[in-house]
């Protein structure tokens, strides 16, 4: 049904329109120590005056982002956002709101002679309906532009639409005028395979960058970014991109830009993460890679209340995070005092209380900002949506209540996603349907948040699947079916058991059976019992043996879920492993290309997303009046004892 609105978010993906220099690819732009064009607070500003050992102390606030992924608008839901009043709404984020933030502490900063930075950790992109505008608009780098960022690295979601898709954006962005620095310090290039080679060209151009060195009142700054394991490994659609260890690129980019460039300040910008105890590969890349002065850190959505320190008073590591959707502004302010030794790392002490901004209804959006969010909505719906037979905010539905989305739990949203595929995969499968569903927490991005109206619109339904790309290089990941026995899936639940070990991403939400983790077994044997609910209320569940091999029941997942059954056996040191097999119970098949036909009446396969997929179902609910919307049955406000954990 929205296979055109597809169709032209791509269309300017195609030609980048950027030729490959002679010689071949370049490395990820501009080599170590690519000069910036300055543009920081000149001359002293800022300077406390008292001479350090290597010159004079400079106060400097450094204002971060990080996750925004396309949320311009403030949620949830978006029915409720009103960014031109104060005090009225519940929501949270959005662009206008943010750059209020933004504009008011750097006017503050001025007033008191302070330079300021403005920086982000990565996934700008990809959340949300605006990002069906990026290789024709690229509006979240157009916004960074205006609001005057100095730097930003590369997420791991920019790569989402593959290599290709990333230098689709980035060509957009740069037609639309966008200078603002990408500093990508691990990322490599294929030598041999063309899937990277538009991305290659646009780094050589300078658009991406290994590093970058501003001038900031009176201190030289040095930036490098990082695509953290994590990351990667959850990436694949990245290929033919490969990616350096973060220490590996750290190191190397710490030894030029204070060695060789003579920085008197060094950040990072890694989308790699930390987790709310301050521990993860953030905290550890600091530990390993002395002369980082500070980490702005990405990818774990963690807002960190607090700044964490690595490493001594005098030389250590500070790292800050503001979690995601436009929701946190950092507040980041410091008194940098150089060392006597060009380059090597000076003294960074607080200056002041850290502050995390929260971006609600206590502060009015900015108006211009949210005039150009609100072109961008009626660009999708002149443009795009149409053909679809929805606009950004058409009613698609009705909520009498929340539909929640916990971490390291069964979700209320998760339940009506699987329903959703398990159903809509049943009805384009018949003769061998689906008979369970799958969805990992990571790629539900969104609960369902009932608000004052109940109204769900097109747009807020969207945010909830809105990830990926399929081989037909159309937004979102598309339904694949295969096989796969009682032993499978327990192994596939396990990860979701051991919460504290794998982050709550690889939390599978379930349709179709039921799963008791008992949390007093040890890590990685902690799911206990596997059932399939009894088709009349009441009655017996059929229990399955969690490690027969010789059964097999039809599953439907998302191809990015059913490309990462091999990190069961990667986690857990080959002690568990899931293989996808033919209806045979036996043949391993690649279950990443089984997609369901989303019209069988046409030649070829036509990808069923799996934001459409749920869409459909929706749109299939009875309404709660007649003649009105679709209605949210009241059975999805709550867990539904799917997972149980005792």
């Amino acid at each position: 049904m929205l296979r055109a609105l597809l169709a032209a978010s791509l269309a300017g993906a195609a030609g980048c329109g950027v030729s490959k220099p002679a010689g071949g690819k370049a490395g990820a732009g501009g080599g170590p120590g690519a000069a910036g064009a300055g543009g920081g607070a000149g001359g002293a500003a800022g300077s406390t005056g008292a001479a350090g050992a290597g010159g004079p102390a400079q106060k400097l606030t450094i204002l971060h982002t990080g996750d925004m992924h396309s949320h311009l608008m403030g949620h949830s839901p978006e029915a409720d956002y009103s960014p031109a009043t104060v005090g009225d709404d519940a929501t949270i984020g959005g662009m206008a709101r943010m750059a209020t933030a933004i504009k008011t502490a750097k006017a503050a900063a001025m007033a008191a002679g302070t330079p300021t930075l403005l920086l982000d950790a990565g996934d700008f992109t990809m959340g949300t309906l605006f990002e069906l505008l990026e290789t024709t608009a690229a509006p979240e780098l157009q916004f960074m532009q205006q609001l005057g960022y100095d730097a930003a690295t590369i997420g791991n979601h920019e790569l989402d639409w593959t290599p290709k898709g990333l230098a689709g954006i980035l060509a957009a962005a740069t037609k639309a005028g966008v200078t603002v620095p990408l500093v990508a310090s691990n990322m490599n290039f294929s030598a041999t395979d063309a899937g990277d080679d538009d991305l290659a060209k646009l780094a050589a151009a300078n658009v991406i960058r290994k590093s970058f060195v501003k001038t900031v009142g009176t201190l030289k700054v040095g930036f490098f970014g990082l695509l953290g394991s994590d990351a990667v490994t959850v990436t694949p659609q990245a290929a033919p991109l490969t990616f350096d260890p973060i220490a590996t690129a750290a190191a190397a980019m710490v030894a030029d830009l204070r060695n060789v460039q003579k920085c008197d300040l060094v950040i990072a910008l890694s989308h790699s993460g930390v987790f709310p105890n301050g521990k993860g590969e953030d905290a550890d890349l600091a530990a390993a890679v002395p002369g980082i002065d500070i980490i702005i850190s990405g990818h774990t959505h963690v807002a960190l209340d607090q700044p964490v320190r690595v490493g001594t008073a005098t030389t250590g590591t500070w790292i800050v995070s503001a979690g995601s959707y436009t929701e946190r502004l950092g507040e980041l302010k410091v008194t940098v005092t150089p060392s006597a030794v060009p380059g090597a790392q000076p003294m960074v002490k607080l200056d002041g209380a850290y502050v995390l901004h929260k971006i609600d209804d206590a502060m009015a959006g900015d108006t211009a900002t949210q005039a150009a969010v609100d072109a961008y909505i009626t660009g999708l719906d002149s443009t795009l949506m149409p053909a679809a037979g929805v606009t950004y905010k058409t009613v698609v539905a009705t909520t009498g209540a929340d539909l929640p989305l916990p971490e390291h739990q069964e979700a209320p949203v998760g339940n009506l996603v699987t329903d959703a595929y398990r159903a809509i995969a049943a009805a384009l499968e018949p003769t061998a349907p689906a008979v369970f569903g799958f969805e990992a927490n990571g790629q539900l991005r969104s609960p369902i948040v009932k608000g004052t109206t109940g109204q769900i619109w097109f747009a807020d339904l969207f945010r909830i699947t809105p990830i990926g790309i399929g081989p037909d290089m159309l937004p979102g990941y598309p339904l694949v079916t295969f096989y796969l026995n009682p032993k499978d899936i327990r192994s596939g639940l396990e990860l979701g058991a051991a919460g504290e070990l794998l982050p709550d991403q690889y939390f599978l939400q379930l349709s179709g059976i039921k799963a008791t983790f008992d949390m007093s077994k040890p890590v990685f044997g902690r799911v206990t019992s596997l059932a399939i609910p009894s088709a009349t209320p009441g009655g017996p569940d059929t229990v399955l043996d969690v490690n027969d091999t010789t059964k097999c029941f039809k599953v439907v997942a998302t191809n990015y879920v059913a490309g990462l059954l091999g990190v069961v056996s990667a986690f857990t040191s080959k002690a568990l492993e899931v293989t996808a097999k033919d209806k045979d119970c036996v043949t391993p098949v690649d279950p990443t290309i089984r997609f369901v036909d989303a019209d069988p009446t046409k030649a070829g396969v036509q990808e069923l997303k799996q934001w459409q997929a749920v869409a459909k179902y929706v749109s299939m609910l009875p309404p709660a009046t007649t003649g009105g919307p679709p209605a949210v049955p009241a059975a999805y406000a709550t867990a539904q004892g799917r997972i149980v954990t005792k």
